[in-house]
């Protein structure tokens, strides 16, 4: 039994858990699709009776919808384009190994970074001057010397300078909030129309209210501008946080990556250790010897010219001179 299953091709479950995920969203795109026929041909006697005012809100929507929309993805592509041209200059320089990154940035390669980023234009020169301001040359107790950052990037780079040049953050999140707001506000105010439509008169015994059949004949037409607006704010959000706000952090967090990678950041601790590996060094090295001057050796008692003198003049050996 074991030599049959050994005999038997191998069966690749990754390759069949894709075809299964293939025919799944088929599945769901045509089920989707036949829902929206279904609930459309359904729907053909209300939209008979959406009141015009609402049909008019209803397209006022998708226009501004679809505004919105369009300057949403305008601002994701200047954003995306910055980045590139940032990007693209400094991924033309390798970054360095082990060793390198612990030496720091070359002074030749770094006139050849300042010499390519000189062409930069706009946010993305702003960004370089940004960094060069952090860099720093430090040499080691080696003799070995480079350049290093001083800061962390997300301290010389935050998200501010970034991103709010371009893409307005704040103001897209809350289109979906306007437009559901604008739905919400053109079905009540059709509804307070319809409603100041609505009177009661006691004299009138047979038909004491009037206006009531308009009110609810149109009543449910009035929330399709409500539907509307939940419809694409859900819309916005999707292209929002899926398409643009996801695609824009990613492409920060891949430049400040590569920023890190090209230019190595030098810490305090790394600064210490060095002072003490100098110190300690320091300790060993023998002191120089002072040259003091040699001093004559004290003359015996009996030589000298005082003796001489002595010998020769006795009133002075007698007075002690």
């Amino acid at each position: 039994m074991p030599k049959i299953w050994s005999r038997l091709p191998s069966f690749d479950l990754r390759l069949a858990a894709s075809v299964l995920a293939l025919v799944a969203q088929g599945v769901a795109w045509a089920s989707g699709i036949i829902a929206v026929f279904f609930a459309a041909s359904k729907m053909t006697s209300l939209f008979q009776r959406i009141p015009p005012e609402i049909q008019f809100a209803c397209e006022a929507l998708i226009v501004l919808a679809g505004v919105l929309l369009f300057r949403l993805l305008v601002e994701r592509r200047r954003t995306l384009r910055a980045y590139a041209q940032f990007t693209d200059t400094l991924s033309r320089f390798h970054p360095a190994g082990r060793q390198g990154r612990a030496s720091g940035v070359s002074p030749e390669k770094m006139d050849q970074l300042r010499a390519a980023c000189e062409y930069l234009t706009g946010s993305p020169r702003e960004w370089w001057l940004a960094v060069d301001e952090a860099l720093e040359y430090y040499e080691s107790p080696e003799g070995e010397g480079g350049w290093f950052l001083t800061l962390p990037v997300r301290e010389i780079l935050p998200e501010e300078e970034l991103i709010a040049p371009f893409y307005h953050a704040s103001f897209h999140q809350a289109v979906p909030g306007i437009l559901t707001a604008l739905g919400l506000l053109a079905t009540f105010s059709a509804i307070l129309v319809a409603l100041s439509g609505v009177s009661y008169n006691a004299a009138n015994a047979a038909q004491p209210v009037t206006g009531i059949d308009s009110l609810i004949n149109g009543l449910a037409g009035k929330f399709l501008s409500s539907i509307i607006a939940l419809i694409l704010s859900m819309i916005f959000t999707f292209v929002e946080k899926k398409a643009c706000e996801r695609r824009i952090y990613h492409e920060v967090d891949a430049l400040r990556s590569l920023i890190t990678r090209i230019f190595p950041f030098l810490s305090l601790t790394r600064i210490l250790l060095d002072l003490q590996r100098i110190a300690l060094a320091s300790r060993f090295v023998p002191p120089e010897t002072e040259e003091r001057p040699v001093e004559a050796p004290p003359e015996p008692a009996g030589e000298g010219p005082a003796a001489n003198l002595k010998e020769r003049d006795p009133l002075a050996a007698q007075f002690g001179i």
